[in-house]
């Protein structure tokens, strides 16, 4: 079931970015944005435990071998554990290049919260910028006000057409205390080409329940 759940959200997204590519002979198909909108619902976290931790991946060459991001919540990861809060980080293959905190350093500790967050991808130039955006939490609030998880890395890439949700999906999850998500979902997929205005959006309905759908 999980696969075949994978299988055509894949599908479905190629065929829309196909079709948003050639709708119009004078829009461009290269990809410059791509954003993926999560909730994260909680129940009955363990605040002396920091449980549930999660960690998130999004890549733009539709891979983890060369540069991706993470976001790891309910703890930082790297470049040592420590309990509670949210923290992004750039990796290109299996070394992390670099990081950003967010304010909050709790844990979560509102049974029943659910944590929402936008986690984007943009070429802006010669910069590929990964930020989180849109976020907010009981435990929280909007744990990524003023840009506080934001990276970017300079780049070659001039399109993020490479971009894959499988990714996203396969590579993120709950890292611990699985008992305590009562739902980790990819709601939204959003795009924009290059040429568009800021406000002219592509975007594909998942949803899907990743913590149901694809743990063991």
């Amino acid at each position: 079931m999980a696969k075949l759940v994978l299988r055509q959200l894949v599908r479905g997204f190629q065929v829309l970015l196909a079709a948003g590519a050639l709708s119009s002979p004078t829009l461009a198909s290269d990809v410059v944005v791509v954003e993926e909108q999560w909730a994260l619902d909680v129940g009955g976290p363990d605040v002396d435990r920091s449980a549930p931790q999660v960690s998130m991946a999004i890549s733009a060459t539709g891979d983890v071998a060369s540069d991706f991001f993470v976001l790891t919540l309910n703890h930082w990861s790297y470049p040592d554990f420590a309990a509670g809060g949210v923290q992004a980080q750039h990796w290109r293959g299996e070394a992390c290049l670099a990081t950003a905190n967010a304010t909050p350093t709790s844990s979560l500790h509102h049974d029943g919260e659910t944590v929402r967050w936008a986690q984007r991808m943009t070429l802006d130039g010669c910069k590929l910028v990964f930020e989180v955006s849109d976020a907010s939490s009981e435990s929280w609030g909007d744990f990524a006000g003023n840009g506080a998880l934001r990276l970017e890395t300079s780049t070659d890439l001039d399109r993020l057409n490479a971009y894959r949700p499988a990714v996203s999906i396969t590579e993120s999850g709950i890292a611990y205390a699985g008992n305590r998500v009562s739902s980790l979902v990819l709601e939204r997929i959003r795009w924009r080409f290059d040429e568009e205005e800021d406000d002219e959006w592509h975007e594909m309905v998942a949803p899907i329940d990743i913590d149901s759908d694809l743990d063991p």
